[in-house]
């Protein structure tokens, strides 16, 4: 079941997580970090190292919220790392906490390494067995299952001290229901690995934290409550080497040779080596975090570094005082009846690799032709430049997860832009001290490439507008600017470039554009002049031409009515006849 993963909105491709991860169990997935469950082994270790806080968390509070309003019967078994988490001056405090919370008793998970211990002393005694790899830590089970099955006959076929707890709180002390609190995440898979269900649920440190907090409790400030402490080694369990020290006195010769191993990386160094079979007769204790479970992921904010947090487990196992784990008054009558077995199978996680052929294609697709192409800079998450291509083969990485090439092709992109455009682009400092011109401007101010850098910009032109833009840090858009020294008409656009304290200018020359304009102007000028000219000698013309038709008008009408007066003279009859 998935325990852990990332949220989709916080994640910023910076590839630590990948970096991290022992066993690359995580894909990049259009552009999104994932944990692919069947790759991990939920050590956590990703989580704790992503600066985003990008993590998401399977949480049982609200379950167990709801078991303890259900049920008055729910017992607490809590990992003695505890004392390494929480402030306290009395364990009683912290049970006072927890039974505040709804616990009904509370317990402390050493018990149930107390009761395995017998089982584990017995396999080490098994002289039918070369190595023998502890099993108490989850994380490093699931990394043997999945990435080193050869070595699954080396682990030792007993149950974590939590589910033996478990299995104890309910078969012998009645308890319904169990919840373990610790400071491991992989716990939270571990109740899962079987359907006996004898872990019902887990807590973190963490979120019991965050739970008491939201309740208003501070365990450091609680009444003590007594309850029956554990007085034997089994409180050395979460320290590196606990668990042989858990088993010593059960050890009637001590014929191996003890090795502790805690940290991943070192972890699997070490089963590589073991894988080779030089090593023998050997016990091996292993833990997923350095420090052991005094370091899980899950431990929350304490204000302790790893190592007081080690001293402060140790103080209180010493504190608790310590008998002989021989003495048979220590166990419970009738632990014999309690089975602590475990199988171990494998989860082998299949792993596809790609021909030479497609390597180099996936390698070349990112500009990478040759070896010495090959940079292995880690930034992608993965060693080399190979396992990454490896990796895009399976669908765990896309293929432009390489900074340099990334960096490169922006790079080259903008180049290209800056150097194509025709347009001057120059940046200067506060100081007015010329940084960087692009060719464009060495052309246009007709300077040897390179050699106005780092110097005053006003050897160019007047540079009131910079200065402007770097005292008052607001912009100046589209300014034309005529540089008469270098015959330019300018558009100016000047830029404040905040957080570099660079003021860019980018110039556009714009004098044949003005001249042609200018030279338009001059036409529609004279056109203008010309037009007004043409009528104003035709108003002339016509006004002439008016005046002359007015007068040979009049004379015409003194004519006509002198032919009419003749005509009518001639014709005296006509006159009479009409005037009756």
């Amino acid at each position: 079941m998935e325990v852990i993963n990332f949220s989709r909105a916080n994640c910023k491709n910076c590839y630590k997580c990948i970096r991290t991860c022992p066993v690359k169990a995580i894909r990049m997935k259009n552009n999104q970090a994932e944990i692919v469950e069947q790759r991990c082994i939920t050590c956590g270790t990703c989580l704790t190292v992503c600066p985003q806080n990008a993590k998401t968390v399977k949480s049982d509070v609200e379950k167990v919220k709801k078991l303890l309003s259900e049920n008055k019967d729910v017992a607490a078994s809590i990992a003695p790392s505890f004392a390494g988490a929480f402030y306290f001056q009395h364990y009683g405090q912290v049970v006072s906490a927890l039974k505040k919370l709804g616990f009904a008793a509370v317990y402390q998970t050493s018990m149930g390494a107390r009761l395995i211990a017998r089982d584990y002393a017995g396999h080490y005694n098994d002289k039918g067995k070369s190595n023998i790899i502890t099993t108490a830590c989850p994380a490093i089970n699931y990394l043997i299952q999945k990435y080193y099955p050869e070595l699954i006959n080396c682990m030792i076929p007993v149950v974590s001290p939590m589910v033996a707890h478990g299995r104890y709180l309910k078969k012998m002390k009645g308890h319904s229901k169990v919840v373990f609190i610790g400071p491991c995440l992989a716990k939270k898979s571990e109740i899962h690995d079987d359907n006996r269900h004898d872990v019902d649920a887990v807590l973190t440190f963490e979120e019991v934290k965050a739970w008491c907090s939201e309740q208003g409790i501070n365990p450091a400030l609680e009444d003590c409550v007594e309850e029956s402490g554990f007085s034997d080694d089994a409180n050395f369990y979460p320290v590196p080497g606990g668990t042989f020290k858990t088993i010593k006195p059960l050890l009637k010769e001590q014929w191996r040779r003890y090795i502790s191993v805690d940290g991943l990386e070192s972890c699997m160094e070490f089963l590589e080596e073991l894988k080779k079979g030089r090593l023998k007769n050997t016990w091996i204790e292993m833990n997923a975090c350095h420090g052991s479970c005094s370091n899980g992921p899950a431990v929350g904010s304490t204000g302790r570094g790893v190592f007081e947090r080690l001293e402060c487990i140790k103080d209180f196992a010493l504190s608790m005082g310590s008998e002989s784990m021989d003495d048979s008054g220590l166990l419970p009558e009738g632990y014999h009846d309690l089975d602590f077995s475990r199988h171990f199978s494998a989860m082998k996680v299949e792993i596809k690799y790609p021909s030479e052929d497609e390597i180099k294609d996936i390698l070349a697709k990112i500009g990478k032709y040759a070896p010495e192409h090959e940079l292995n800079c880690g930034a992608c998450g993965y060693n080399s430049c190979r396992e990454k291509a490896i990796a895009v083969y399976n669908g765990m990485a896309e293929i432009h997860m390489c900074m340099p090439y990334m960096r490169s092709r922006a790079e080259s992109l903008s180049n290209l832009i800056i150097e194509s455009t025709p347009n001057a682009i120059i940046a200067v400092d506060e100081d007015m001290k010329i940084q960087e011109m692009n060719p464009a401007a060495e052309y246009m101010f007709q300077i040897p490439k390179g050699s106005f850098n780092h110097k005053p910009l006003n050897c160019l032109f007047n540079d009131d507008d910079f200065r402007l833009v770097g005292q008052t840090r607001k912009n100046i858009i589209n300014k034309k600017v005529v540089i008469k020294n270098y015959g330019l008409i300018t558009l100016q656009n000047i830029y404040y470039l905040k957080g570099h304290n660079l003021i860019i200018g980018i110039i556009s020359d714009i004098t044949a554009r003005e001249k042609a304009r200018q030279k338009n102007m001059e036409v529609r000028q004279k056109t203008l002049e010309t037009t007004q000219q043409v009528i104003e000698n035709q108003m002339r013309v016509a006004q002439e031409i008016a005046s002359l038709l007015g007068e040979t008008t009049a004379e015409t009408k003194v004519m006509l009515n002198k032919v009419k007066q003749l005509l009518i003279d001639e014709m005296p009859g006509e006159r009479d006849e009409h005037e009756d």
